[in-house]
């Protein structure tokens, strides 16, 4: 990868894809948003493949909508929010046909979440990805997209609430609150379990 394009900001990158059609921004793109993409998937589908498979949708999705990004919000602002759509549709969808499986089942005990929990406790690559589950069961589901958003990727306050749609930015700093004390309740318990 060139020097010279890592030096670039996200939006001069948006610029050459758009404007020269450069294999070698998309790549830079991609090379940037690659593992935040993939680790929020998976926060979601706690399944390296599917995760691997919607990172890629996201991705096709962002390059062929380059053209209209506006520049008005931060260009990680605008991906998360490709980000965050498609991966609550994904959900949506196979919460859908979930239902659809479960009330052709008869005899079946509607409430049992054994099998859910199974798939729960299915194994997680890398430390990041423990973290990020253990914070998973503490937090709220918006909570903990705002901790990451804020402090993992560094997005305002302002930009997070927009990405997540809260409708003022006191919404998105209360998650973000919530969320840091749950973070360090369960950073201490961790670390006394290990004591």
């Amino acid at each position: 990868m060139s020097t010279g394009l890592q030096a670039l900001t996200d939006n001069e990158l948006v610029s050459q894809v758009v404007d020269r059609q450069s294999e070698a921004a998309s790549s830079e793109l991609f090379r940037r948003y690659r593992k935040r993409i993939y680790i929020w998937c998976f926060r979601i589908t706690h399944d390296r493949e599917e995760a691997v498979d919607l990172t890629q949708e996201i991705f096709i999705r962002v390059f062929r909508n380059l053209a209209g990004f506006d520049g008005r919000s931060r260009f990680s602002t605008w991906v998360y929010c490709i980000t965050r759509n498609h991966c609550l549709s994904v959900v949506t969808t196979r919460k859908n046909q979930w239902h659809k499986k479960l009330a052709q089942l008869e005899g079946v005990e509607a409430r049992d979440n054994s099998f859910t929990d199974d798939l729960r406790q299915a194994e997680i690559a890398g430390e990041v990805d423990q973290l990020m589950h253990a914070a998973g069961r503490v937090m709220k589901d918006e909570e903990l997209e705002a901790f990451v958003l804020h402090y993992r990727d560094g997005l305002s306050v302002k930009e997070i609430s927009r990405t997540l749609g809260c409708t003022n930015a006191t919404g998105a700093r209360t998650l973000i609150q919530n969320a840091r004390r749950k973070f360090r309740r369960l950073t201490n318990r961790e670390d006394r379990k290990s004591d």
